[in-house]
């Protein structure tokens, strides 16, 4: 479905992929299995970062302190997460991205496009902080979107379900969708 970034894995066997559908959804995935002992953060070696924006298309001078991207990070895939499993996003993490965002949108200028002549929000020398925070603040303020914000069965990677019928399972059919397939056929075989 999607093809590797080419993100340092360090000791990890796994790879990273943009699965997400946005650019705050495709941040919160920069830990493989949250919460296990297969955890695993992207953001480490620090050039991974710099790798991720060029791979994400994003146009930012410099990237924040790296604590204020962690804590963006963990506030993302709380709130997403909660998104995907239909409960309402509330506490500290809510909170930090309500923050953030608002900051921003708070700094947001209405100008003209020149080359369109069309008139739109821009934020003056954004921040990939501010970047993120406004992405996943529109994720969450469209409800079509909203509404089809998943989360990989496996290992919980959020994405944006594109299907017609809403029926995306995995992160990457090829991935987890394969194991999870293998997993079954093993069951089965046994008898269990």
């Amino acid at each position: 479905m999607a093809d590797p970034v080419a993100l340092d894995p360090g000791p990890y066997a796994g790879t990273y992929k943009l699965i997400g559908g946005s650019p705050a959804l495709d941040f919160a995935n920069l830990v493989s299995y949250r919460g296990t002992p297969r955890a695993h953060d992207w953001l480490v070696p620090p050039g991974n970062l710099r790798r991720w924006i060029r791979a994400a298309g994003l146009d930012v001078p410099a990237p924040d302190r790296l604590e204020d991207l962690i804590a963006l990070r963990e506030a993302l895939a709380s709130v997403l997460l909660d998104v995907a499993d239909e409960r309402d996003p509330r506490g500290p993490a809510f909170d930090l991205l309500a923050g953030t965002a608002q900051r921003a949108r708070g700094r947001q200028r209405l100008e003209r496009d020149v080359g369109s002549g069309q008139v739109v929000w821009r934020l003056p020398r954004p921040s990939l902080v501010d970047l993120l925070a406004l992405d996943a603040a529109g994720l969450l303020t469209d409800d079509v979107r909203r509404e089809r914000i998943g989360a990989c069965e496996e290992c919980r990677w959020v994405y944006l379900d594109t299907t017609r019928n809403r029926s995306r399972r995995w992160c990457d059919p090829a991935d987890c969708g394969n194991r999870a397939r293998q997993r079954r056929h093993y069951r089965r075989g046994r008898g269990a």
